[in-house]
């Protein structure tokens, strides 16, 4: 089994809790991680199948799939 990084713990932390949003949020709401972490990150996790990667006009919407979502 994969385990996760560190930053990538905290993206999909942050994911769950805000359900979506854009890649310059994730940034924003992350300032102990760099843009570069971020951007690395989300990169690793969307190839992956952890997150979706969505482009949106010129901005990227990140989120968890569905069936990986936090419902508590």
């Amino acid at each position: 089994m994969f385990r996760r990084s560190r930053a990538e713990d905290l993206v999909v932390s942050l994911l769950q809790e805000i359900h979506s949003g854009t890649l310059e949020e994730v940034v924003t709401r992350l300032p102990e991680l760099s843009w570069n972490e971020v951007f690395h990150t989300v990169d690793s996790l969307s190839r992956r199948g952890g997150i979706i990667l969505r482009r949106r006009g010129f901005a990227y919407d990140v989120s968890l799939p569905v069936m990986t979502r936090n419902t508590a």
